[in-house]
């Protein structure tokens, strides 16, 4: 490209000339702005100092003016503030609030002062002064307020004059550093540039090595010098390679078919692991198919014993009228669950338990089908009625159906219980537990009675553990609950903590006195928002019955 074409706009020239400019011009209204900021606040200081110091030189003479109630006195005070060309007006008024004095006047202020004026002064506008006078051996007295107005476009007057000032001055000095860089950057870089340019563009293609070098008598040692030392050994080195080309060329035909019998090898190899990652997969498929078989009738049995375990469960109507309320919340943590209820009406007498077995799921529910079968036996062909013997007994038929009752037990579970009798001619509720407690609600407290502090089963030492039967006269109005431990062990709250049995009995008080039915609502739905985004932990059994 010939260089006497480049148009003067899109030379180096230019571009050097339009970005020092530029810069200089940025800095230097940056510096402007910064210098007109400073002034701004020195002449607000100012004003501010200048008013205090008129404040101070006239006090008395207006305190003595507002004393004496003296017209005279007063105008001369505000007509000597007037002499200040910022005060536009000044009013001098007694304690009562009355005009003793007020001058102003009106100054047509027009332009950029009279718009900015308010905004830049605005706040410094209004001054009011507190007048106070004390005679001889007296405090001093409120006597009236001298109340001053300055004029902020004169004020800013001042500082636009100022700002005029250094914007001239600050357009002239760039002007000149501009030229003064475009012209040192054009004598130390561009014109040198512009010859290597022409240098360069006289290269012979075919003999690039014996191109006209400039020689620049002052860049022998810096960077331009450094850029013609690196054309000429660049150039010369192009000119080395060209008989290099071929050679590398013949090279790399070889390289390349070297490379696609390689390619094709490893073609081959790829094909055959696809071929063996696709049986591995297919043998994959057919495993996960199995599994997935293999799993569905696990959970087809389990769903099949949930049926079971729901068939064995009492109709919670068993005991018909003999109780005037109840309701049942019986809900496993999985499918199927450790926890158990036993509802069964013997003339007067009306048998209610509930049983939480060792663990939870499958295995729970396994010692739940020990502990009914258990309880049928217990209950029809033994007929014990006594809520200590009904315990006795089922700690001694669930060891020996575990067969824990052997020095070499393979089985270490079992399960706690709460057995209560309903006696409807005596008006009676007998109570025992081992391990579970009974809540009992009267009068509008809950109170809890606890169950003995054993266990039933489990392969311990060979024991004759005595209950306890707690008798209660039953009242109308009374309510019971038996439940199981997964009720008060609800983790949750704010510290993370245990429901526990204290704040269980809360919640039971809040709703005793509503159906059995809506109580144990209200009560799930406590503790699922005490829960929160805790999951639940355990089987629940929640038992409530209302006698009268």
């Amino acid at each position: 490209m010939n260089l006497a074409r480049i148009p003067f706009s899109r030379g180096l020239t230019f571009r050097q000339a339009a970005v020092t400019l530029a810069v200089v011009m940025a800095l230097g209204f940056l510096g402007s702005a910064v210098e007109l900021f400073v002034q701004w606040r020195d002449v607000r200081s100012d004003t501010v100092t200048h008013m205090q110091q008129v404040s101070n030189l006239i006090r008395g003479s207006a305190a003595e003016a507002a004393y004496q109630l003296n017209p005279e006195l007063s105008q001369r005070v505000v007509d000597g503030l007037l002499d200040d060309e910022t005060v536009e007006e000044a009013v001098l008024k007694d304690n009562f609030g009355r005009v003793l004095a007020r001058q102003s006047r009106e100054r047509p202020v027009e332009g950029l002062s009279a718009r900015l004026g308010p905004a830049l002064f605005g706040d410094l506008a209004r001054h009011s002064l507190t007048l106070d006078y004390a005679l001889s051996g007296q405090t001093q007295e409120n006597v009236g307020r001298l109340e001053i107005a300055l004029a902020p476009a004169v004020i800013a007057t001042r500082v636009l004059d100022l700002a005029a000032i250094n914007w001239m001055l600050f357009l002239i000095r760039d002007t000149l550093i501009s030229t003064l860089v475009v012209l040192i950057f054009y004598f130390m870089i561009t014109r040198p540039l512009v010859r290597l340019s022409q240098a360069i563009s006289q290269v012979d293609p075919e003999r690039p090595g014996e191109w006209p070098a400039p020689r620049f008598r002052r860049h022998g040692g810096d960077e331009l010098g450094l850029l013609v030392q690196t054309v000429d050994r660049l150039l010369k080195a192009f000119q080395q390679g060209l008989w290099q080309r071929d050679k590398a060329q013949g090279e790399l035909i070889q390289l390349t078919q070297e490379l696609e019998k390689r390619v094709d090898e490893r073609t081959r190899e790829l094909q055959a692991a696809m071929q063996a990652l696709a049986a591995e997969k297919a043998e994959l498929g057919q495993a996960h198919e199995a599994l997935a078989k293999a799993n569905r009738q696990v959970v087809d049995s389990i769903r099949y014993a949930r049926r079971i375990q729901h068939a064995m469960l009492p109709d919670k109507g068993a005991l018909g009228d003999a109780v005037r309320d109840l309701h049942v919340w019986w809900e496993p943590l999985h499918v199927v669950g450790g926890d158990y209820f036993w509802l069964e009406r013997f003339g007067s007498q009306n048998l209610l338990i509930v049983a939480d077995c060792t663990g939870h799921g499958v295995p729970g529910a396994f010692i739940t089908l020990v502990a009914a079968s258990a309880l049928d036996r217990i209950l029809h062909e033994n007929r014990e009625r006594q809520p200590s013997a009904i315990l006795h007994a089922l700690d001694g038929m669930v060891r020996t159906r575990l067969r824990q009752d052997r020095p070499d037990a393979a089985s270490d579970d079992g399960l706690d219980a709460a057995v209560c009798l309903w006696d409807t001619e005596t008006r009676r509720l007998t109570f025992a537990g081992a391990g579970l407690p009974l809540f009992c609600y009267a009068a509008g407290e809950v109170r809890r009675i606890p169950g003995d502090r054993a266990s039933l089963g489990y392969s311990a030492p060979l024991r004759d553990v005595p209950f306890t039967d707690h008798v209660i006269e039953v009242e109308p109005g009374m309510a019971f609950y038996l439940l199981t431990d997964g009720v008060p062990d609800h983790m949750g709250g704010r510290p993370r903590r245990l429901l526990g049995r204290k704040r269980l009995a809360s919640l039971i008080a809040a709703n005793a006195d509503c159906p059995m039915e809506e109580q144990i609502l209200s009560l799930q739905r406590a503790l699922e928002s005490y829960r929160g985004g805790e999951p639940r932990r355990d089987d629940v059994t929640l038992l409530g019955f209302r006698p009268l």
